[in-house]
């Protein structure tokens, strides 16, 4: 099942693509997320430790898109990609209508409604999806406005994991979200 391109327009008034990832959108699609784990307190990763080559990311790109209950989006402006959200759906039999969302936007592009965007086109296209009937992701405790905009689209809390991450020597919490299509 493909995903239909999409335009918009950003709360600055600039033109925004959302659109399916591709192969040759690894190169960008890498600098974007080095781009944003750099200094984030929202994503358990650092940097340094997504270790992918631009190949792999084409892989990854590639393994995505083979799967059909998996989807990569990419949110794109003046030929840039800016933003992006991974749906990666079980490849287990008995959870293959389960998939888990990561997103990342370039932190010059944070809080315009891209994420908003984003998800909410991941939403419709699972809703479309003949597999998928339940969609979760893990979210900081302390990430406010990714909770509220996670509550906003549906999400309800399901469960909460006590000092889970450790950022700049202080625990923090992890609360999974879910929602059923």
């Amino acid at each position: 099942m493909g995903f239909l391109t999409k335009t918009y327009q950003t709360k600055l008034g600039k033109s925004l693509l959302i659109r399916e990832a591709t192969p040759a959108d690894a190169k960008q699609l890498l600098a974007l997320k080095l781009e944003y784990l750099k200094d984030t307190n929202t994503i358990p990763l650092f940097d340094y430790e997504y270790s992918n080559t631009i190949k792999e990311e084409g892989e990854l790109i590639q393994n995505l898109h083979r799967q059909s209950n998996s989807l990569l989006l990419v949110a794109e402006c003046e030929g840039d990609i800016i933003g992006n959200i991974d749906l990666t759906g079980s490849w287990r039999k008995k959870m293959q209508h389960t998939a888990m969302i990561g997103m990342g936007i370039h932190t010059k592009w944070q809080n315009q409604g891209i994420g908003t965007l984003l998800i909410q086109n991941v939403l419709e296209w699972s809703k479309e999806n003949k597999v998928l009937k339940v969609l979760w992701l893990e979210v900081y405790a302390t990430n406010l406005p990714g909770i509220s905009l996670y509550k906003k689209i549906g999400f309800k809390e399901s469960g909460n994991i006590e000092n889970f991450f450790l950022e700049e020597e202080k625990y923090i919490d992890k609360i999974t979200m879910i929602i059923n299509l």
